[in-house]
């Protein structure tokens, strides 16, 4: 054989053994590492409750309490029962759990929705309407999937006509955000708010910091632009038992402002920052990867954040009127 020909076969070898290894690398690790990258995960062939076990519960290992025993036990227990799971939906209830054990209480496997599931109801719209000389606008949670710029500029705009009108202060009214996509709501009420950092997510190891510069926002949710400026204006929020997840992180945007003051009752106690992965099958992983801090430097999760002050409408009026003169 000539010494050519057996370069050739040695090159021809050596490509096909990095082909064969990139193969093997994508099918083991190229769900997870898609679904970090993109958001969703790609299997690269199919996607069997092995697979997908492993690949859930290397994405859960982002999450908050990712280091506990729990989670590791859950895990554990998870991959022995896919050894012998058929179905993804045999291996769902154990991943769920171990799922939980990661990233606590805001953290959850959500199944694909079938066509025999209740449609979701559709939430209120983002509004903003004057009173007694007072810009209210009403902050409902929004869907990742919904109209994001739609949302946000129906905020801006109606605080930036209260501001021309001449309305002397504002109400965010949070009571019933349940959450959601928490960039258009940021966005929505960048009005209000000073540019700069309004909280940061803290994680194992750091943090990330939510920012606000005219009108746009970075660093929290989908980044979401409106247009109008600012309004240098007294704020007060409104909250309830139903203000959730990137409700309570809206509400903490305005905590520590020198002229903002909360009002309600005590949060639903999952004020963190969670990452969604899709999967094939149409199911859904939502996980905690960090908790909540404010620029006081107090810091939230699990726990309901207490407003500064109890009541509702009537008495931020009254703070407004009382305090800056907003009759």
């Amino acid at each position: 054989m000539s010494k050519a020909r057996k370069v050739l076969l040695t090159v021809g070898g050596l490509m096909v053994a990095l082909i064969l290894a990139a193969a093997t690398v994508l099918y083991v690790y190229g769900p997870a590492a898609t679904a970090m990258y993109t958001g969703t995960a790609r299997f690269f062939g199919t996607d069997t409750p092995k697979r997908y076990t492993s690949t859930v519960l290397d994405l859960a290992g982002q999450g908050i309490y990712a280091d506990s025993a729990e989670f590791a036990e859950a895990s554990a227990a998870a991959r022995e029962e896919a050894k012998h799971a058929e179905t993804l939906e045999d291996i769902r209830p154990a991943l769920n759990k171990a799922v939980h054990a990661a990233g606590g209480k805001h953290s959850k496997l959500i199944a694909p929705v079938t066509g025999d599931d209740d449609e979701v109801a559709e939430t209120e719209a983002a509004s903003v309407a004057v009173r007694n000389g007072v810009a209210v606008a009403t902050v409902p949670g929004i869907d990742r999937h919904a109209d994001l710029q739609a949302y946000a500029d129906t905020l801006t705009s109606g605080l930036i006509q209260a501001r021309d009108d001449g309305a002397c202060g504002a109400i965010v009214d949070l009571r019933g955000n349940y959450g959601g996509d928490m960039g258009p709501m940021l966005a929505g009420l960048s009005p209000l708010l000073p540019d700069g950092e309004v909280l940061e997510f803290v994680t194992a190891g750091g943090s990330m910091p939510v920012s606000v510069s005219g009108n746009a926002v970075n660093g929290g949710g989908s980044a979401v632009e409106t247009a109008g400026g600012k309004w240098d204006a007294p704020t007060a929020v409104l909250v309830d038992e139903h203000t959730a997840s990137s409700g309570e992180a809206t509400m903490l945007s305005f905590r520590g402002l020198e002229r903002s003051r909360s009002f309600g009752a005590p949060t639903a106690g999952y004020a963190s920052a969670n990452m969604v992965y899709d999967f094939p099958d149409g199911s859904s992983l939502m996980l905690t990867i960090a908790k909540d801090r404010a620029r006081t430097g107090e810091t939230f999760a699990e726990d309901p954040i207490r407003p500064d002050a109890g009541g509702g409408e009537a008495d931020a009026l009254a703070w407004l009127a009382e305090e800056h003169g907003c009759r």
